[in-house]
């Protein structure tokens, strides 16, 4: 029933060229929802506003009520503390002038019981161009423009993901009491906002933001003082993306038995020449056909002038020709029943102009055909289980890494390079540069990927997300079903001010702020660099989730502790406590000059026995749930034992264990055998630290979605 009378207010005012639902209405919506509002009456004339006034008790306020005004305080129409009735009819006089000398449509004055005073917070609604409806939270009145306060969920929205977005906000101090003021309501605040996010995706669709801003929570309650209902205007509205993801052939861009390349080349410093190259030279063992004028071989294989000269049925095209030939292609390959097609060629979108046009096309041939794409304006994909591998980077430049359990999807070939090189030592299962997306989008690869068996972690780098709300229930999904951590960095967090003038939701809208949002709702695990996103990774891919928070560092160096702990605030990480029995065990072994609490200090005097001894007392530690080693390989009493004191310790540990280094040749030798018995090292103490926030946040994701982590080393 409110759905229907919350749609039916927003279509009339639409239908009548509003810019706004009027505020006595926006408020009556409200009420409808369980929402509690001041107590007003909406008048037309001095004297029934004096009436109400006297009625209600002073002191009111008085507002100008119009469905073509956007800001009611910049054009003189609000009007606080109004003590008497000839105030009331002077104010109201005043309103009414002001509209006619301005040649303005007002409905009419809402008159309304001053709020008593208590702390402010704004609720918003957005209909976001990437998710759909979100909500944002924040710190209301004017301390949302003083201190960005503020926090974003993808709707709907449950009371605890409302509970989780007041924590983070700066503002959850008022609610909580402080300097002797008593603790307000707090439940009625997140009834509230719970309430209005059923408004939200009740009337997806019908408006462009919504902004409640003073909601006011006093120990009584939570009460929507202010309330605004922005209506479409000029563009279309994204509403409640229903799209699923698909994973249909998708195998195809990663084992295909047959392969046709479209634009191969005899000449080496040609794409299709790189291309070649890495199809036929270099382990995969499915059949490849080259695809070029002349018939010329390529690399001993005979080439053929058209697909449809090929001898047998093709799982997967490979095209590295100019995009204009592309959609004659897509033709072919429907003729032929091609159900796959990577397209490595660029000259797409990111150009501009005509050419997406071209895009656009593409995408829709492939749709309409069934074809599967992957591209354009990527630089291909690679299976290391099974050597596939499509790129154009010369294997004398670029690595390809040995077989791994950690997957990569980026929107960025250049990351994709770097990325592949990264894990030259720990691995990969499967890698995917996907480019302009016009078909297989991140949606689609993370669903295929959590069921692939070889995969255990994701790793993705996305710039722009086309379907947010799809992308959500995938990552999601594949948390909760396959128990696979998502690690993710993403660019592009310029804060956008397209809808700025229409609201604060709309200003604070676009910022990296929904993403963020929308990542803690599925249980992504978001980064802030590159660089934090392969430590992730490598250490998502090598070690367990962290059963609590509790992190024991020990090191034959206090310098890069130090550092790290400078960091643990950043990342909201804790110092374990060792428990006293420990302290003493380790006291008791240890030299004196040792400093056995936490860090543990074994100094420059260090051997690897002694690293031994002081990760097996905080193995056996509750209080204990990541143990972080640095390691000085410049110290002589630091030997090569501790590569087989690790291997030993982390085959039998539920616990992570992340290890540290930097120097020279001899530090990269050990660090490297290190990693080679499955413990990660990292050179900075700032990767070290991202590396165990992630074990952190990936246990804090299991704990919350499942009671009991399994181990998965």
């Amino acid at each position: 029933m409110e759905k229907n009378q919350a749609v039916s207010l927003c279509q009339r005012y639409i239908s009548e060229n509003g810019k706004v639902v009027p505020e006595h209405e926006s408020k009556g919506i409200l009420q409808k929802y369980g929402v509690s509002t001041p107590v007003g009456a909406f008048v037309q004339t001095a004297e029934e506003a004096v009436r109400a006034a006297e009625r209600l008790g002073y002191p009111v306020v008085l507002k100008a009520v119009s469905s073509k005004m956007l800001h009611k305080t910049e054009l003189g129409g609000v009007f606080l503390n109004i003590v008497s009735a000839a105030e009331v009819k002077a104010t109201v006089e005043q309103i009414l002038a002001g509209f006619r000398n301005r040649n303005e449509e007002l409905q009419g004055i809402l008159v309304e019981e001053m709020v008593r005073s208590g702390a402010e917070f704004i609720v918003g609604i957005q209909d976001d161009p990437n998710f759909g409806p979100v909500i944002m939270l924040g710190s209301g009145g004017v301390l949302i423009d003083i201190l960005d306060d503020v926090t974003f969920r993808m709707l709907p929205v449950d009371r605890e993901e409302v509970r989780d977005m007041v924590e983070e906000l700066k503002g959850k101090l008022f609610l909580k009491g402080y300097r002797g003021k008593s603790a307000l309501n707090e439940e009625a605040f997140i009834e509230a906002v719970v309430n209005i996010g059923r408004l939200g995706i009740d009337a997806a669709g019908f408006y462009e933001s919504m902004d409640f801003n003073p909601l006011v929570v006093t120990s009584e309650g939570a009460i929507a003082v202010d309330a605004k209902i922005v209506l479409p205007q000029n563009r279309e509205i994204c509403g409640i993306s229903v799209a699923q993801p698909n994973t249909r052939n998708l195998d195809k861009f990663f084992a295909p038995q047959t392969v046709a390349l479209i634009g191969a080349s005899t000449t080496p410093d040609k794409i299709g020449y790189v291309v070649a190259d890495s199809l036929i030279n270099h382990d995969y063992a499915g059949k490849v056909y080259p695809i070029t004028k002349g018939g010329r071989e390529i690399f001993g294989l005979k080439s053929y002038e058209n697909l449809s000269d090929l001898p047998e049925k093709i799982d997967l095209a490979v095209v590295v020709v100019g995009l204009p030939l592309v959609p004659d292609i897509l033709k072919q390959c429907r003729d032929l029943q091609i159900p796959a097609v990577l397209i490595i060629s660029g000259g797409g979108k990111e150009l501009g102009g005509s050419t997406a046009d071209l895009e656009k096309e593409i995408h829709r041939k492939a749709i309409e055909y069934g074809i599967r794409v992957i591209g354009p304006n990527c630089i291909g994909c690679f299976n290391a289980e099974n050597r596939f591998d499509a790129f154009f980077q010369t294997h004398e430049r670029m690595v390809r890494p040995g077989m791994g359990n950690i997957a990569f999807t980026t929107q960025s070939g250049t990351y994709g390079c770097s990325f592949l090189e990264e894990f030259e030592d720990v691995g990969v299962s499967k890698m995917i540069s996907y480019g302009n997306r016009v078909d297989v989008d991140e949606a689609d690869m993370i669903t295929y990927l959590a069921q692939d068996p070889t995969t255990r972690a994701l790793a993705a780098y996305v710039e722009g997300i086309g379907d947010g709300r799809k992308f959500i229930g995938a990552a999601r999904e594949a948390i909760l079903s396959s128990k696979k951590p998502i690690v993710l960095y993403k660019s592009g967090r310029t804060k956008r001010s397209a809808l700025a003038a229409q609201s604060h939701t709309g200003a604070y809208g676009g910022t990296y702020g929904i993403y963020q949002g929308a990542f803690k709702q599925a249980g992504i695990l978001a980064v802030d660099s590159y660089e934090e996103l392969a430590a992730a990774a490598k250490a998502l891919s090598l070690q367990n989730p962290a059963a609590g928070t509790g992190i024991s560092m020990i090191s034959n160096g206090a310098g890069p502790m130090v550092n790290a702990i400078d960091l643990f605030e950043k990342y909201g990480l804790e110092m374990a406590k060792p428990l006293p029995a420990t302290i003493q065990k380790m006291e008791d072994h240890f030299p004196p000059f040792y400093i056995c609490k936490n860090p543990v200090d074994v100094t420059g005097s260090a051997t690897s026995d002694d690293y031994r001894f002081a990760m097996e007392c905080l193995l056996e530690d509750p209080n204990v749930h990541v143990i972080m080693n640095w390691f000085v390989f410049q110290d002589t009493p630091l030997d090569e034992a501790i590569v087989p004191i690790l291997d030993k310790i982390n085959s039998v540990s539920e616990k992570p264990i992340l290890c540290g280094a930097i120097g020279g040749p001899y530090t990269e030798k050990m660090s490297k055998a290190i990693e080679a018995v499955g413990v990660p090292v990292f050179r900075t103490a700032h990767t070290w630290i991202a590396a165990a926030n992630a074990l952190v946040g990936w246990g804090k994701v299991l704990r919350r979605n499942a009671p009991v982590a399994q181990s998965t080393k």
